[in-house]
């Protein structure tokens, strides 16, 4: 189905993917096999994509999204409730989620986000950009700000962390303030971080000189 001028469409179930090039309104719940946007589209419902979400325009969900493929976000994307997807997702535009965000396969964002609830994935965790992420963050390996770490100027404050971060396997952060806990098995905590809880590590631990951390590092004992 393909929407490029304007359009609304009811709440309802389509077999085939939903492409909107235009203006478009979604009055209710709506399930499809993919979706793809250069457009604008609101929609007052939750969405469900059988295969990959793509918009590069303006997207505005009232509920929460479900997908079981890979998402990429070029635009400027928000909703009120979760973003939960069994793929990647990559976003290099504005994103903006009212709860839990979950890509399983891996979390890669290059430009801003903001997160009310938990992040999570199974795979890899990368964020540059700019971020706030109210509750925890949870992968494998966990990036944060990244490209700060090359530069000579770190900002202060440009990932912000209210939770605790946990990695099974690495955890490498730069200009990030956290007020949680961080914990991982090889633990660098890069210039400009600042870690108001405990911070827990296995094999490693490195911590810039110009970062703050409140707590002497720990280190755990796995029998």
């Amino acid at each position: 189905m393909r929407i490029s001028g304007s359009g609304r469409l009811s709440e309802g179930t389509i077999n085939d993917e939903l492409r909107v090039s235009g203006s478009a309104r979604i009055d209710g719940d709506f399930e499809c096999n993919g979706f793809r946007s250069s457009g604008s589209l609101r929609a007052e419902g939750n969405l469900t994509v059988h295969g990959d979400f793509r918009s590069s325009g303006s997207f505005r969900l009232h509920g929460s999204l479900y997908g079981d493929g890979n998402a990429r976000s070029a635009g400027s994307t928000s909703m009120g409730g979760a973003f939960l997807i069994k793929g990647e997702l990559r976003s290099a535009g504005s994103i903006r989620i009212g709860d839990k965000l979950e890509a399983l396969k891996g979390i890669r964002t290059a430009g801003s986000m903001r997160v009310e609830g938990d992040v999570f994935s199974q795979g890899r965790i990368d964020i540059e950009g700019s971020a706030r992420i109210e509750g925890n963050i949870k992968g494998n390996d966990i990036f944060i700000g990244i490209s700060l770490g090359k530069s000579k100027k770190t900002v202060k404050d440009r990932f912000k962390v209210y939770g605790s971060i946990f990695a099974t396997n690495t955890v490498d952060i730069n200009g990030t303030n956290v007020e949680g806990d961080v914990r991982g098995r090889n633990v660098r905590i890069g210039r400009g971080t600042e870690i108001s809880g405990a911070v827990f590590y296995i094999d490693s631990i490195e911590v810039h000189r110009q970062a703050t951390v409140v707590n002497e590092p720990i280190q755990i004992e796995v029998k």
